[in-house]
């Protein structure tokens, strides 16, 4: 504004405000005009049309009378209603004969449920861990688990061992290594059973044979509730097949042949096949750091390496992998030079201790 003068606030539902009456009085009992700077103070006397500003001079507003303004006025509101009636003729018209009708909504714990955010899963897993009576069995992939997320579950957990509900759960090696889980194990005191495997697949929770829960988005803030009994079998039986061929999960560290531990050759098979370390530290729930360390360590076994691609040759001539002969004829490439080698740049040489 202009001036100096304060900005117009206009009380809301006022067609004119009282600032806007007093200028508009004003300007009718002084020869019909303001100046501009006065009506900006009152928009609301422009937009109904009460002043407009004179052709002749650019700083004045000209009065009009409210006898004039009144009639147009009261003649557009008219219309408008008459419009607003309409539409609501037309929509009483498409609705009416829909208003007994009813929303159908899906059957709580029907065979499919999304579960949306963190809160909702939490609570759709206590609920089915209420209701179970037999098994609990449980895949958690992944590295060491938070010990926030173990102090958690532990209350859910005596419960269960208080039922005498079985619980087994699958994690991968390096979560042993984690404090928090050898507390939890220790506060459930044998009423559960753990065992590791070194590639799990998703995460998975089943409540006897009836409720499974599995995520729906890979950061888990969306997860399904799955009711449907041949599925919820199927999920069952993969979960004891990898149950049978994993080990417990605080047995004695793995024998090694020729210095190379089991891990070491299943990371060995995959590095042969063009796995980067990301995808290998991903299958094996490890940082990329433990997964570069596991492959030095097999250049050590195998007399050293000074690439990857020497080393993948090295490896499937080696006789420790199960690789066709065709595998093997692959002839060594030139090594690169140490500012062109994968991560951990040479391979050979001594490397920290992994997991």
């Amino acid at each position: 504004m202009t001036g100096g003068i304060a900005p117009h606030q206009h009380p809301e539902q006022e067609d004119v405000c009282a600032d806007g009456a007093e200028i508009y009085e004003r300007a009718l009992r002084s020869g019909g005009s303001v100046s501009r700077a006065e009506a900006e103070r009152a928009p609301c006397l422009i937009d109904l049309g009460l002043l407009h500003p004179d052709p002749d001079r650019e700083d004045v507003f000209l009065a009009v009378e409210a006898a004039v303004v009144l009639p147009r006025l009261l003649d557009t509101l008219e219309r408008r209603v008459a419009v607003e009636r309409e539409r609501g003729a037309r929509l009483a018209e498409l609705l009416n004969p829909m208003m007994h009708l009813e929303v159908t909504r899906p059957v709580q714990g029907g065979p499919f449920t999304i579960l949306e955010g963190r809160p909702r899963i939490r609570a759709a897993i206590d609920e089915a861990a209420d209701a179970a009576q037999e098994r609990m069995l449980a895949i958690q992939p992944g590295g060491i688990r938070s010990e926030s997320a173990l102090a958690d579950a532990l209350p859910r957990a005596l419960k269960l061992a208080d039922r005498k509900v079985q619980m087994r759960t699958l994690y991968q090696p390096s979560a042993r290594y984690g404090r928090g889980l050898l507390e939890y194990y220790t506060a459930l005191d044998g009423m559960a059973e753990a065992r590791i495997l070194d590639e799990l697949p998703e995460r998975l929770l089943l409540f006897d044979r009836s409720v499974a829960i599995v995520p729906a988005q890979e950061d888990r803030q969306v997860a399904l509730e799955v009711r449907q009994p041949a599925l919820v079998d199927y999920l069952a039986g993969v979960f004891d097949q990898l149950w049978f061929t994993a080990t417990p999960l605080y047995a004695p560290p793995e024998p090694s042949v020729d210095g190379v531990t089991d891990r070491q050759l299943a990371i060995a098979q995959l590095l042969v096949d063009g796995h980067t370390d990301a995808t290998i530290a991903k299958r094996f729930g490890i940082n990329e750091r433990t997964v570069r360390n596991h492959i030095a360590k097999l250049s050590d076994a195998i007399g050293g390496s000074s690439s990857r691609l020497q080393l993948g040759w090295k490896l499937a001539q080696s006789g420790l992998l199960d690789v066709s002969d065709a595998d093997c004829r692959v002839p060594p490439m030139r090594a690169r030079p140490a500012s062109e080698a994968g991560p951990g740049g040479t391979l050979s040489g001594s490397h920290p201790s992994s997991q």
